[in-house]
């Protein structure tokens, strides 16, 4: 079963079920009783306003969508809303209110609203899962998909369409036949919505080849079908794991394949790490390059141990891998004065009073890595944190070339105690970590061959990661006021902070190092628990007044976060300039005009 259970979403179900019944079977309607709303003429001239005369201009979803169906008729409009009730269905990365605030701004086109007691509005309370920011970005073509799988479907026979939709097969048939379905995570979303028993809550085809890979142990011969190969593995996972409710995006199984710092690149680190064995995660301050870095080293240790264990053992050795979690990542904290000796070797006063060279970190590291054999350990992984605040290319020394030659040894230019030539190798089981703040020094100043030797992966600004770290720390604090209730306006501030973030880029007094990482608005939600008070009553309007503008809240992250920052950016401007230049700046964060 992999229905999802995290809240009560119960009504979701239903709804999908109306969908089905009133919608697909018949040409009825989701929203209204006794309508005929998902006729094929409507769903054509919908086509007609909406998917062959695509506006592709840079206005809001909202403002196009009105141009192109607000004046189509009432019946266009109620099923162009109708389109975004199952369209916000699944996705619980967009709030409840906003589903509704965006549905109802359609409806009230047409002069019609959601009433409170429906189904629907009380579905968009929960959502089955994050559809992520690009699931509202590429909205408009979601949307058309969803159109052109509709008009597709009202064109088989009455009892063809009774057959297919009654079939998960048949009905995934029907889905991935309309062109550039794989594309489309509302191809994902519908068949977990109508078919939950059958398929996961997981509206990505990458995320369901990476499922399939961490666990392709657990199958003999894997289907061809990637949805197919998920529910065998899914069986087997119930059977290991037996009196558990499995999900793919909770312990034990996310870890095994799960890679959260992949929002930042189309690749996903766990993946570029694999291959070449050292990363550096670049950026403005605050974006959580550390946090990344240190998720990024869980991964590549719970990987190499499902590798190597297998499914079975490997869920079965979860204290074990966990110690190695805790145990093989090792961090360090580069300064200016951190150096060749610190990190290689130095030369030092012996105990009879001469000198003698002695091994620094790495080597002393990679020996502590070896007291087990390379067939009986997990990988251990290096994090260099704010690895360009020292010179790096002196600290590296011989290691230079090591980064590329693993497992190949070489002599420094040293003897021990002993008189024995000291070594270096690097075994290929060490992986390195490094995370860069942009501000420090740019990526351009570093030298060419250590460019060469890392892979760089950007961490900019992340919407998601802010909304999902706000959440979280909104829950921490026991307001008494439900995340659902404010969300609205957290994703206001994420837009004005992308907005914000856009006009620092393109600044000629600063540029794109400077931009402001999302840990630097998070202090607005304890500025929000006190400004509401220990008894909330506001019911609208928590970081934004009805104009629009920035209440108490974001205005003291401006005055006491923001604003100092980049002050100290724009130190070496006269006083005049840079007072311009932050006016101009907080106008855009404190009196936004951007629009979902």
């Amino acid at each position: 079963m992999a229905r999802h259970t995290e809240h009560d979403t119960s009504k979701i179900y239903r709804v999908a079920e109306a969908f089905r019944a009133n919608c697909l079977l018949r040409d009825g309607s989701l929203l209204f009783d006794d309508a005929s709303v998902w006729r094929p003429d409507v769903l054509e001239r919908i086509h007609k306003a909406f998917v062959a005369t695509p506006d592709e201009g840079d206005r809001s979803f909202i403002v196009k969508f009105k141009d192109q169906i607000g004046q189509a008729g009432p019946e266009v409009i109620r099923l162009a809303a109708e389109i975004l009730c199952v369209y916000f269905l699944f996705p619980s990365s967009v709030g409840g209110a906003r589903k509704r605030q965006v549905v109802n701004e359609v409806l009230g086109w047409a002069g019609d609203s959601l009433r409170e007691s429906h189904l629907v509005f009380g579905a968009f309370s929960n959502g089955i899962g994050s559809g992520g920011q690009g699931y509202n970005t590429r909205r408009p073509f979601e949307i058309a998909f969803l159109i052109d799988l509709v008009i597709a479907w009202k064109k088989l026979p009455a009892d063809r369409q009774a057959l297919v939709a009654a079939d998960p097969w048949l009905f995934q048939e029907i889905v991935d036949s309309i062109e550039d379905a794989e594309s489309k995570q509302l191809r994902h979303m519908l068949l977990y919505l109508l078919f939950p028993d059958h398929f996961e809550r997981i509206a990505s085809g990458n995320h369901k080849r990476r499922v399939i890979k961490a666990f392709s142990g657990l199958v003999d011969s894997e289907p061809e079908d990637e949805d197919r190969a998920i529910l065998a593995i899914r069986r087997e996972l119930e059977k290991l794991l037996p009196n558990q409710q499995l999900d793919f995006y909770w312990s034990p199984l996310v870890e095994a394949w799960y890679d959260d710092g992949e929002g930042a690149s189309e690749e996903a680190p766990l993946e570029i790490i694999q291959h070449k064995k050292q990363i550096v995660l670049f950026g403005p301050p605050g974006t959580g390059k550390t946090f990344r870095a240190k998720k990024l080293a869980e991964r590549v240790i719970r990987s190499a141990a499902l590798s190597q264990m297998g499914p079975a053992r490997y869920f079965q050795s979860q204290p074990v891998v966990a110690a190695a979690i805790q145990d093989n990542v090792h961090r360090l904290q580069l300064h200016p004065a951190y150096s060749y000796e610190d990190f290689i070797r130095a030369l030092h006063i012996s105990s009879g009073g001469g000198t003698e060279y002695r091994a620094g970190y790495l080597p002393r590291l990679i020996e502590d890595v070896e007291q087990k054999p390379r067939s009986e350990r997990l990988p251990h992984v290096l994090i260099l944190d704010e690895m360009n605040r020292t010179d790096l290319s002196r600290m590296l020394g011989e290691c230079f070339s090591l980064l590329e030659d693993r497992n190949e040894t070489i002599e420094l230019p040293a003897r021990d105690g002993d008189g024995a030539a000291m070594k270096l190798r690097i075994p290929d089981d060490l992986f390195v970590i490094g995370t860069m703040n942009l501000i420090d020094q740019s990526i351009e100043q570093i030298d060419f061959a250590l460019r060469r030797r890392f892979l760089w992966l950007l961490c900019p600004f992340d919407a998601e990661a802010l909304l999902g770290a706000a959440e979280a720390k909104w829950s921490d604090l026991k307001s008494g006021l439900d995340w659902d209730r404010i969300e609205p306006d957290f994703r206001k501030l994420a837009a004005a902070a992308a907005a914000l973030n856009r006009e620092i880029h393109d600044s000629p007094l600063l540029g794109a190092q400077y931009e402001i990482g999302h840990t630097y608005l998070l202090d607005v939600v304890v500025f929000l628990r006190n400004f509401l008070g220990p008894r909330p009553t506001r019911k609208q309007n928590y970081l934004w007044n009805k104009k629009g503008e920035a209440l108490e809240p974001v205005v003291q992250v401006w005055s006491l976060s923001l604003c100092p920052l980049l002050e100290q950016y724009l130190a070496g401007l006269d006083a005049t300039a840079r007072n311009v230049e932050l006016d101009r700046l907080s106008k855009v964060l404190l009196k936004p005009t951007v629009a979902e």
